[in-house]
């Protein structure tokens, strides 16, 4: 049934709807710390595809968070995927919002809305949605996703590994967690700042010194750590990257940023550490990041 809030999904997504259309098909879903920087950059590769050689029966959607979720310790990233593979498999809306909805809503009216069964001009259906967007539930984007499914589908998350807010054993247990539910898990060591310094210098020509402080990544203004400062000053962006930024820094560079990064620790382990309090035993500075690059170019898991 068509009603009005598909026909609003189907206009937002129109493009990726065009764009996915091959068969068999594989979409990478990534649950990502950042609401600006990572999201964006990932929808630019998703853009840019292919140029960057990426199959052609493989797409990469970051799922996105409602606009007032600020939320980013590896739980709660953990936690957007799994709401996510919540409404997609079972057709339900997450226990979340299930706590904010009256009891005036049975179990048969938010079914029937699920399914569109519902007019969407009577007033109680018009009151849930308001009730819904409260509480940062996107009705159109979730009911986008449902309908939003390939073949042989990865899910993962990307972290930063963040010694300033991410205990060892935080990460370690989110480690646990998407092994046991085989999801991918991709971590950037301090965080995923270094990443895109990686598409823009000679990592070989820093110091030491230089290496020691974006290892300990410490803030140097209210908006930027020393390591995003260092992307900010050559990019000149902060948070958000413009189509612009990205085309002229980051998409003829990353293969270099690739190669870069396999010249470092890409080891989950060692990307964590054992003590974010002893510098020594901080995890290495490195990202595993070209496993998802080469995950959408050979199409395999």
């Amino acid at each position: 049934m068509a009603n009005a809030f598909r026909l609003k999904a189907s206009t937002m997504f129109s493009r990726m709807d065009d764009e996915v259309n091959e068969s068999p098909l594989r979409i990478v879903f990534l649950s990502v710390e950042g609401n600006k920087t990572e999201r964006q950059y990932f929808e630019y590769i998703e853009k840019y595809r292919n140029k960057l050689g990426i199959k052609a029966s493989v797409h990469i959607h970051p799922l996105q968070r409602a606009k007032r979720d600020n939320l980013s310790a590896p739980q709660d990233v953990l936690e957007l995927l799994e709401e996510y593979l919540v409404i997609r498999k079972n057709d339900v809306l997450p226990k979340r919002l299930r706590k904010v909805i009256p009891k005036e809503y049975s179990e048969e009216f938010i079914n029937r809305y699920l399914k569109a069964e519902l007019d969407m001009k009577d007033e109680k259906v018009k009151i849930f949605e308001a009730i819904l967007e409260e509480a940062g539930y996107d009705v159109a984007y979730n009911d986008y996703l449902r309908e939003f499914k390939g073949e042989d589908d990865v899910f993962g998350i990307v972290l930063d590994r963040d010694y300033k807010s991410h205990t060892v054993l935080q990460m370690k247990k989110i480690v646990q967690e998407c092994m046991k539910k085989d999801y991918k898990i991709y971590i950037t060591t301090p965080l995923f700042e270094f990443w895109l310094l990686l598409h823009l210098v000679d990592i070989k020509s820093l110091s030491k010194e230089q290496l020691e402080c974006i290892k300990v990544n410490n803030g140097v203004s209210e908006k930027h750590t020393y390591t995003s400062k260092c992307v900010s000053d050559i990019a000149g962006h902060s948070k958000s990257i413009s189509d612009k930024v990205f085309q002229k820094y980051y998409l003829p560079k990353i293969d270099y940023a690739i190669k870069q990064a396999k010249e470092l620790c890409g080891d989950i382990d060692e990307l964590i550490g054992s003590d974010q309090t002893d510098e020594s035993k901080m995890g290495s500075i490195g990202t595993n990041l070209p496993e998802l690059l080469e995950l959408l170019r050979n199409a395999r898991k």
